[in-house]
């Protein structure tokens, strides 16, 4: 079950820092998105790295906003 818990789920940012993804987060949010969030896993990311996750059914929708907002 674990792997339909995370499709429903897609990374749509890489946020560089605790300020940043909480920045980012706030804004998806506040544009009506459902947003998820996860440290990056050691190894190929920066560790302070965090990965900014949105719905499936609406993450292509919130990538595009981030673009809007120069992100």
């Amino acid at each position: 079950m674990g792997s339909a818990q995370s499709s429903l789920w897609r990374v749509i940012y890489i946020a560089r820092g605790e300020q940043q993804a909480q920045q980012i987060e706030a804004l998806l949010q506040q544009a009506g998105f459902m947003i998820e969030r996860r440290q990056s896993l050691p190894g190929g990311a920066r560790h302070e790295d965090i990965e900014i996750k949105a719905l499936e059914s609406e993450a292509e929708e919130a990538r595009l906003y981030l673009m809007e907002q120069g992100l």
